[in-house]
């Protein structure tokens, strides 16, 4: 097994996207290389970016649910206080 930097191959190795590829292709990273990283986390930011628009419609659709159900719950005990009157006349 190939060990890049002390005994798990990991060591001093940077994290992320970054850090895979730099474990993956040891050897110097060349200016070609550059361009690419750049490309990768300009669309990890719009991944995060659609992720987070995605959160947040979700908890503006809650809100709107909840707003919508005690509109309909009004409504219903409107209607039963009617239908009450109605049968007690």
């Amino acid at each position: 097994m190939w060990r890049a930097n002390g005994a798990d191959g990991r060591a001093r190795q940077p994290g992320g996207v970054a850090g895979a590829l730099k474990r993956a292709y040891p050897m110097a990273m060349t200016e070609a290389a550059s361009p690419a990283l750049d490309r990768i986390e300009r669309a990890l930011a719009r991944i995060e970016a659609a992720a987070a628009r995605r959160a947040f419609d979700a908890d503006a659709l809650r809100r709107r649910h909840s707003a919508l159900r005690g509109k309909v719950e009004d409504a219903i005990d409107a209607l039963d206080s009617l239908i009450e009157r109605e049968a007690a006349e």
